[in-house]
């Protein structure tokens, strides 16, 4: 269900809005009701504190506000909660929405026409066109922190149209409109309760049944809840432990440590990208390590091309009494010798050192090796 539109009731609200809506814009918030579970602010370190997974997307769940246009011009909207009792706190609101990328969508340049998060994301001004749909989403946050308790709090979005009319100049008054909408709070049950004998759980819900207060949990399982917040960040840690031990996953400063579990040596100046690449590919390098197939897969990781490797023995023209020009090639290359040949855009992007070290590492112990490294030349 959305949330119910009272334009009638703006001008209770505000001497600056006046009643009618927002005219060309039909705004809706949905659901109308939300439950959420109270839990205690995080302390101290946690997998989500070291960023165990680097290329984490946090999705925003909560309210969504949709306002769409039947207008032939743009407008802004300006969106705000208000609490509907002395308990409601501000800090609890957050808002988010799409970002938009190309500048000549958000309007122009002029900071009045674009999308803008104010007061610590509790305002928002987006910027509506014409026959445009916008949404954005309305984040409630809720901490246990000795304040917030369980319970329904309800509260009003404000929606202002700050482009019809300018208060101060003019006098005249900006449209408006309010969606109701209401959250429930909720404490967190007891994993270790469902642990215990069902006599206990049994005697819960006698005790929930009888308290006036049905959604506030008794004593003994508030006590347990207790108990569960202290082991919460060895429990996190061991849920995400298999993290730890993935290329992809681990955070940055784990990269050392799952490099020794594959026994593969990590510079630390090479680029985050390229260490993670060549730990998920060390099982395969080392099956073909002291090959021509196994070198060219390292030095690509590095450089991001791949390597011409010559190791066929060339000997080279000599001058003497019984010369003979034909099919000669210029310079000596001894057996068990091999030429790296790399194109790449910027030579001086290349770090030497480090690819000396990558064929010393791969080649056989036996080989001697000369290294090329060359500007690509830009294809037609």
């Amino acid at each position: 269900m959305a949330g119910t539109v009272h334009p009638d009731r703006i001008s209770d609200v505000s001497p600056s809005l006046r009643p009618g809506g927002l005219g060309g814009i039909d705004a809706s918030l949905s659901p109308d009701t939300l439950r959420l579970t109270l839990r205690p602010e995080p302390l101290g370190v946690s997998p989500d504190g070291l960023g165990m997974l680097w290329h984490r997307v946090h999705r925003a769940e909560g309210f969504k506000l949709r306002l769409v246009s039947s207008d032939s011009r743009a407008r802004l909207i300006e969106a705000r909660v208000r609490g509907g009792d002395a308990r409601w706190r501000d800090r609890w609101v957050r808002w988010s929405f799409a970002v938009r990328r190309a500048r000549e969508l958000q309007g122009g340049d002029a900071v009045e026409a674009q999308d803008l998060l104010l007061e610590a994301d509790t305002k928002l001004i987006l910027l509506v066109l014409p026959g445009e749909t916008r949404e954005a989403t309305l984040e409630i946050l809720p901490i246990l922190d000795g304040e917030t308790n369980s319970g329904t709090y309800p509260f009003e979005v404000l929606l202002t149209d700050l482009s019809d009319g300018v208060t101060h100049s003019n006098g005249k008054a900006h449209r408006g409109a309010l969606l109701d909408a209401m959250v429930r709070f909720e404490h967190p049950k007891s994993a270790f309760l469902e642990m215990l004998p069902g006599i206990y759980q049994e005697a819960m819900d006698d005790l929930r049944r009888a308290s006036d207060d049905p959604s506030e949990p008794p004593f003994f399982e508030r006590y347990l809840l207790g108990i569960e917040d202290a082991f919460e960040p060895i429990q996190s840690t061991l849920n995400a432990l298999a993290s730890l031990f993935g290329p992809y996953s681990t955070p940055p400063d784990f990269l050392l440590w799952v490099a020794t579990w594959v026994c593969m040596p990590i510079n630390e100046n090479w680029p985050e990208m390229k260490r993670r690449r060549l730990i998920s590919e060390a099982v395969d390098l080392f099956r073909w390590r002291g090959t021509k197939k196994g070198l060219s897969r390292y030095l690509q990781i590095y450089t991001g091309v791949m390597p011409q490797i010559d190791d066929m023995p060339v000997e080279g023209m000599r001058l003497g009494p019984n010369t003979k020009l034909g099919m000669t090639k210029l310079g000596d290359i001894p057996p068990h010798t091999f030429v790296v040949n790399l194109a790449v855009p910027d030579p001086a992007a290349i770090n030497e050192e480090i690819v000396h070290d990558i064929i010393t590492f791969e080649k056989p112990a036996h080989t001697a090796y000369a290294l090329r490294i060359v500007r690509q030349m830009p294809t037609a």
